[in-house]
């Protein structure tokens, strides 16, 4: 039995657990977790409470201190060896760095909130580091993923050419939209792959915006896959079917999309509040509450009326904990999440609301700085990609129609030709290959849903934030992709017209 329970602790339970998840979101959850370690370490609080604070939070990492916790109690180990009995046997390097040098350093007699501000000061500057090779690669990546995606167009535009030049086998054909689907589901990956990870908006709704969007979001995608069965299945037009698409899904996106941009200023100015707030409760020696009332609530600006509602709940008597609650909540920022319960319960324990404040501002202030670079990039990159979408669209539908209308003629001036005895026919001098234009004429949807939903997708993952923005992003291109497959065909049938009666 206690074999079992050893194994469980060092170890952990895997199941359930999506591993490669937590592993993404590690190095920003370290950060996290000892920024607020050594926050509440500051406030000078005995050591069993600043491990049982540190394994309740809400993040990847908190998930090792868990384990700690268990050894000390079930195992009865002190919290050297727990540290460093959790930590021999992981794999995470940064988990088990810090886990090490914490056991050592408890040996050695060393205090908490010494070791903890030297950590939280070398993982700040870690994640700053790692942050903007992320986003050095990201740069490079964004465009490489536009010429993949020419690239893919290209080789569907020669496949098409091709037609008209050769008999080509149709598994050729098919090797052709292959490659342009894998260049693009490749671009994908890469874009994913190099993003930097980390979580911007609340796990729950909270905002306003978050909540509507929540409630939208439930309808929504049944109507759309529903509406795009029934145009399939009824065989209408596919351009108008991604119009109805379109018009479904935008509006959830556009308000996580506007949602977010309330979020990002909420961030830059939530270290500030902070700040200001910790250091009024210092210089006056008052609550929270008291200093609310002596800051200029006007002078705040993204914030304000969140802040002006905080201070309405706390003088009218509501538990503290569940005022700063519905503040987080209003704000839907995972930032202001983390912060606020940096600041709340290092003040909570018994620690100064100054130096507090400090180290919250000075976590959300870094973080919010490295998400401004990234908006730096992300931004160009996501009206980059639907520029691009617009142009490869065009030109994969409109050649497409061009050269099937050609080959259309061509059959047309072959069937009403007189056929001379002796003399060869019209078929005979050309090798227009009207069957794999077919084949290829066939392939260019789906490759437009393709293109659509990767450039919806990508300018999503490279941005970060909420998911339902990929709604936006795919209500943009839908639009584009249903306009270009209603008017195009059009267009090409007007030219052709116009040149048989020439």
């Amino acid at each position: 039995m206690l074999e079992k329970l050893k194994q469980l602790i060092f170890k952990g339970d895997e199941k359930g657990r999506s591993k490669n998840k937590t592993n993404r979101l590690m190095s920003f959850d370290m950060f996290y977790q000892l920024s607020y370690m050594s926050t509440i370490a500051a406030a000078g609080v005995p050591r069993d409470l600043i491990f049982e604070r540190s394994a309740e939070l809400q993040c990847t990492s908190a998930e090792y201190f868990k384990r700690v916790e268990l050894s000390r109690k079930r195992l009865k180990y002190d919290y050297a060896r727990a540290c460093r009995a959790v930590g021999e046997p992981l794999k995470e390097e940064a988990v088990k760095g810090l886990l090490l040098r914490f056991s050592s350093s408890l040996i050695s007699g060393e205090p908490e909130a010494d070791f903890l501000t030297r950590e939280a000061h070398a993982r700040a500057e870690d994640y700053e580091n790692e942050y903007g090779r992320s986003l050095e690669v990201l740069k490079m990546w964004t465009d490489a993923y536009v010429s993949l995606i020419l690239a893919a167009v290209l080789v569907v535009v020669i496949g098409i050419v091709s037609t008209m030049i050769w008999k080509i086998e149709t598994t050729l054909i098919i090797a052709m939209a292959f490659i342009s689907v894998s260049s693009t589901v490749i671009g994908v990956w890469l874009i994913w792959l190099v993003s930097p990870k980390e979580t911007m908006v609340l796990r729950w709704a909270g905002s306003k915006e978050q909540k509507l969007a929540s409630k939208l979001f439930k309808p929504t995608l049944p109507i759309a896959v529903g509406v795009s069965a029934i145009f399939l299945l009824t065989g209408q037009n596919l351009g108008l079917a991604f119009l109805v698409v379109a018009a479904i899904v935008f509006p959830v996106g556009f308000i996580m999309t506007r949602d977010d941009k309330k979020v990002y200023k909420r961030d830059d100015e939530v270290g500030t509040f902070l700040r200001s707030l910790g250091g009024v409760c210092t210089a006056l020696g008052t609550t929270v509450n008291s200093a609310l009332g002596r800051l200029d609530l006007d002078a705040i600006n993204v914030l304000r009326s969140s802040v002006k509602n905080l201070h309405t709940r706390l003088t009218a008597g509501i538990k503290s904990r569940l005022s700063w609650k519905v503040f987080i909540d209003e704000t839907g920022s995972e930032l202001a999440h983390r912060s606020v319960g940096m600041f709340y319960d290092a003040i909570e324990v018994g620690g100064s609301a100054g130096q507090a404040g400090r180290h919250a501002a000075s976590f959300a202030n870094r973080i919010a700085l490295l998400r401004a670079r990234r908006r730096t990039i992300s931004g160009p990159f996501r009206w980059l990609c639907i520029t691009m979408h617009t142009a490869v669209v065009v030109i994969l539908v409109f050649i497409t129609e061009v050269i099937v209308g050609f080959g259309s003629m061509i059959t047309k001036a072959q069937d009403s030709m007189p056929t001379l005895s002796g003399a060869p026919s019209l078929s005979a001098m050309s090798s227009f290959n009207l069957s794999g234009l077919e084949i290829m004429h066939q392939m260019v949807l789906p490759l437009v849903l393709i293109f659509t939903i990767a450039n919806a997708i990508v300018p999503s993952l490279a941005e970060g934030g909420s998911k339902f923005k990929i709604l936006n992003n795919l209500g943009i291109t839908a639009a584009i992709s249903g306009l270009c497959l209603l008017i195009l065909p059009a267009l090409s049938s007007a030219l052709f017209t116009s040149v048989s009666q020439m």
